[in-house]
């Protein structure tokens, strides 16, 4: 018997896999951020797509701080030796599978479930990553150091203890302010044995050096009604969708070359501030603040069951998310903790 191939055959899922993974990505709030260089917010590492192993090596070389040799002075026996730092990201298969039971299912309804089924399993993916991206960069049990951490305003509410440094975080004190974000550039910029790079952003013939800040809406909230804030970025423009108050766009401004952008998946300690107040986990990011390693890209899958009765779709990919850290120290994070009490 010749055999037929039903529309839902896997075969005929082959250029599907490119778009879905093109439009799970574009739908992230940090696809703008990530990239394939070191100047990359989110690094991604695809070497693995293309090779054997279930792990990739990060590599940073240290910056030379010898003073170097003047005049005739004698460079042999002065040379001063490289150093490397390495951080070790493990990738693993992530994936899921919906299923039409049956034909009379599709034929219930007016709309496309083949459709629905591959929106479905995009929004999931785009929810899966975007969550491992956040997790990755609010990881708290390692790069604990005070260069790279602001609990409120001042550095003294810091303690190598995390929840008893959120104690610290005051209601009134300790909201997000332009004067925090500057604090924490600085600290990004001055502090540490290495600093926060800031990423490269070009526009036209003028590049930017940028930090962007992902903070919790609380947390913005407070930051919109900083007057300082408000004279920069709250003016109202010639048109009203330029404007900060009114567009409801997830980038909300600038302060001092820094970006903030506003992401309601930061995550919230509850009652672990003092007195009892919420405290968000924000952060200002420069580059390489994260990275992504593929082992292999998004894949879009169709099967058939019970001679085409049902018919099911899966998608699936190998990768690994981590925040970097070298020599104990976040390589591209400055954490910042916040007051974020709800409306009142």
């Amino acid at each position: 018997m010749v055999a037929t191939i039903e529309k839902t055959h896997g075969v005929s899922a082959q250029k599907w896999s490119e778009e879905v993974f093109s439009e799970y990505l574009g739908q992230n709030p940090f696809y703008n951020f990530m990239g394939t260089t070191s100047n990359n917010v989110i690094q991604v590492k695809e070497e693995l797509t293309k090779a054997p192993g279930d792990a990739i090596t990060v590599q940073l070389r240290a910056r030379l701080t010898g003073n170097g040799v003047a005049g005739d002075a004698k460079l042999k026996g002065n040379e001063e030796d490289l150093i490397f730092h390495d951080q070790k990201i493990s990738v693993d298969t992530l994936r899921h599978a919906v299923i039409l039971r049956g034909e009379m299912s599709e034929k219930r309804v007016a709309f496309d479930l083949r459709n629905q089924a591959r929106e479905a399993l995009v929004d999931w993916s785009n929810n899966k990553l975007r969550h491992s991206i956040i997790s990755a960069l609010t990881d708290t049990s390692k790069g604990r150091d005070a260069s790279r951490y602001m609990y409120g305003a001042t550095d003294a509410n810091f303690d190598a203890d995390h929840a008893t440094a959120l104690a610290n975080v005051d209601a009134t004190a300790d909201k997000l302010t332009t004067k925090m974000i500057s604090v924490a550039k600085r600290k990004a910029m001055l502090e540490g044995s290495r600093k926060v790079r800031p990423f490269t952003h070009k526009k036209g013939n003028k590049t930017e050096e940028l930090y962007v800040l992902f903070a919790h809406p609380y947390a913005v909230r407070d930051l919109m009604e900083d007057q300082s804030f408000k004279d920069v970025n709250t003016q109202i423009p010639t048109t009203f969708d330029d404007s900060v108050l009114v567009h409801g766009q997830r980038y909300k401004g600038m302060w001092d070359g820094v970006m903030i952008f506003e992401c309601e998946e930061m995550p919230v300690d509850a009652a672990a501030g003092a007195a009892g107040v919420d405290v968000a986990h924000n952060v200002l990011c420069g580059a390489q603040a994260v990275a992504l390693a593929y082992g292999k890209r998004t894949n879009y899958k169709e099967d058939s069951d019970d001679y085409g009765h049902e018919n099911g779709f899966a998608i699936d990919e190998i990768r690994g998310v981590e925040k970097l850290v070298f020599n104990g120290i976040d390589h591209g994070v400055v954490n910042m903790f916040a007051v974020a009490e709800s409306d009142q």
